[in-house]
């Protein structure tokens, strides 16, 4: 599971501090992650942030693909923004 906050361009808007927001993913274990779509920010990092909690849990056996699937496969990241190097793409927020 992802926590996704959504218009993080909105600052003055905000309804949920993102402090709270990431304290509570935390709370829940699952990542947090703050997007805009209107500048692009951290979208695809949502995307990836699930495909690789995905990927790792069919790796440890948490979940099972299907009969006939062999799951799920991350595609190299075609964008600009790159995660740093040594770190894996659900690790990090750039929000």
């Amino acid at each position: 599971f992802v926590l996704v906050g959504h218009k993080c361009d909105l600052v003055a808007e905000r309804a949920v501090p993102a402090e709270e927001a990431r304290h509570l993913a935390t709370t829940l274990g699952m990542a947090f992650v703050e997007t805009s779509a209107r500048s692009n920010l951290n979208v695809e990092l949502a995307f990836q942030t699930l495909a690789g909690g995905i990927q790792q849990a069919l790796g440890q056996g948490i979940l099972a693909s299907h009969q006939g699937v062999d799951g799920i496969r991350l595609i190299p990241n075609q964008s600009r923004r790159q995660p740093p190097v040594g770190r894996e793409p659900w690790e990090h927020c750039q929000c």
